[in-house]
C-alpha cells in the first residue's frame, strides 16, 4: 500500500538570494523577474516558464514580503514567496510545492519524515541533481536513500513517488529481500558432478561455493564517510558509497 506523504505546504527553504541595486526608491522588479526565472530554469529537471511577474513600486524595506507568479510552458502558474533582506534591495525567493510545481528539496525532506516514522531509523534521501520539476498527475520518480535503510530481511536502496490523480504524492519503498537474493543465489550456483574414485587413492571432494563466501555489498556504516552534495548543493556527510569519488 503506498503512502501519502504530502498534503500542500508552504515551507520556507531559502534557494537563491538576488542582490540588487535599488531604482530610485523601488526595487528593480525587472532584475527580479529575470534572474527569478533564469535560476529556475537552469535548477530545474525540463522546465520551460513563459514569464515571471512580480509586483510593481516595491518599496526596499528589510524583512518586507512580496509573491511573484510564474507560469510554465506550455501552461500552469504558480507561486515564488520573495522576502527582502535588507532596504538595499537584496532578495532572498523560494517556490512552494504546489499543484504544478515540486520543489525536490521539499519532497526529500517528507520522505525522510515518513521513512523515519514508518520505521524508527534516520533516512537520508536524494531526489538528484535537480531542485524542481513540473508536477504532472500520473508521473514518477525515484529517489535514493543513501547508505540504504533495513527492515528486517528487506533492504531499502531506494523510494518510487507517484503523483496521483489530485497531484498529490504517494510514495513506496523500494525493497530486496535477503532471503530471497540468498536463494536465488543458491539456485544458481554450479552442482558438483559425482567423480569414479579409484579403490587405491583418497576421494577427491568438489564444493561449490558457498553464498556465506561469496562477495556481498559492503556495510556502508563500516567505511568511511564522505561529503555528498545533494540536489541544492548543499553538503551533507553521509557513508562512503561505491563509486564515490575519494
Amino acid at each position: 500500500m503506498p503512502h501519502q506523504f504530502f498534503k500542500w505546504s508552504v515551507l520556507s527553504v531559502i534557494l537563491s538570494v538576488v542582490p540588487l541595486a535599488a531604482c530610485g526608491q523601488r526595487l528593480d522588479m525587472t532584475t527580479v523577474e529575470d534572474r527569478i526565472q533564469a535560476d529556475l530554469e537552469r535548477q530545474g529537471r525540463r522546465l520551460a516558464l513563459r514569464e515571471v511577474r512580480c509586483p510593481r513600486d516595491v518599496v526596499p524595506h528589510a524583512g518586507a514580503f512580496f509573491r511573484c507568479v510564474g507560469e510554465l510552458d506550455p501552461e500552469g502558474t504558480f507561486t515564488i514567496n520573495v522576502t527582502q533582506q535588507d532596504d538595499r534591495g537584496t532578495v532572498t525567493w523560494d517556490v512552494p510545492n504546489s499543484k504544478v510545481i515540486l520543489s525536490l528539496p521539499k519532497v526529500e525532506a517528507g520522505l525522510q519524515q515518513g521513512l523515519t516514522e514508518a520505521l524508527g531509523q534516520r533516512a537520508l534521501v536524494d531526489c538528484g541533481e535537480a531542485i524542481y520539476r513540473a508536477n504532472q498527475p500520473g508521473d514518477r520518480f525515484e529517489c535514493r536513500v543513501v547508505g540504504g535503510l533495513t527492515d528486517g530481511d528487506d533492504s531499502i536502496s531506494a523510494v518510487l513517488v507517484m503523483v496521483n490523480a489530485t497531484g498529490n504524492l504517494d510514495w513506496k519503498e523500494l525493497r530486496t529481500s535477503r532471503s530471497m537474493v540468498t536463494a536465488a543465489v543458491s539456485d544458481e550456483r554450479p552442482q558438483s558432478q559425482p567423480t569414479a574414485t579409484p579403490t587405491d587413492s583418497p576421494a577427491s571432494t568438489s564444493s561449490a561455493p558457498s553464498p556465506d563466501t561469496m562477495a556481498t555489498p559492503t556495510t556502508p556504516n563500516a567505511v568511511k564517510q564522505t561529503t555528498h552534495n545533494g540536489p541544492t548543493g548543499r553538503p551533507i556527510n553521509r557513508p562512503y558509497v561505491p563509486g564515490d569519488n575519494d
